[in-house]
């Protein structure tokens, strides 16, 4: 018994060693800011030992929706992509601390300011 489980774990090890390595940098698109390619690149690196090229890239793809376009998934999607972003969510939060933060006002509000300004004496 025990020679079958030995050699149930050795195939499944010599398989494991079989499975191609994914070149991760020759997966980037050519709309990608270097930004989002950066980050979605990170993501890849850190769990291309732990999901097929497909699968990978889907994730990746998923979390970069997520992260620049505000996309939202079903409940359990957002749950499983924010599980596994959050080694590389943090590194990209903090190397934005730091940046230039978008404002967003009301038109009528920027319609005012700008008419104080116009008619100031």
């Amino acid at each position: 018994m025990s020679d079958c489980l030995n050699f149930s774990l050795y195939k499944s090890q010599v398989i494991e060693n079989m499975k191609p390595s994914i070149d991760i940098d020759s997966l980037r698109s050519e709309h990608e800011s270097d930004e989002q390619w950066q980050v979605r690149r990170s993501f890849m690196l850190e769990h291309k030992d732990n999901f097929d090229e497909d699968e990978l890239v889907t994730l990746a793809q998923l979390y970069t929706n997520i992260e620049f376009l505000g996309c939202r998934y079903p409940v359990e999607t957002m749950k499983r992509i924010a599980k596994l972003a959050e080694k590389v969510s943090a590194k990209y939060k903090e190397s934005r601390k730091n940046k230039l933060k978008r404002t967003f006002v009301e038109a009528s509000d920027a319609a005012e300011q700008k008419a104080k300004r116009t008619f100031k004496q």
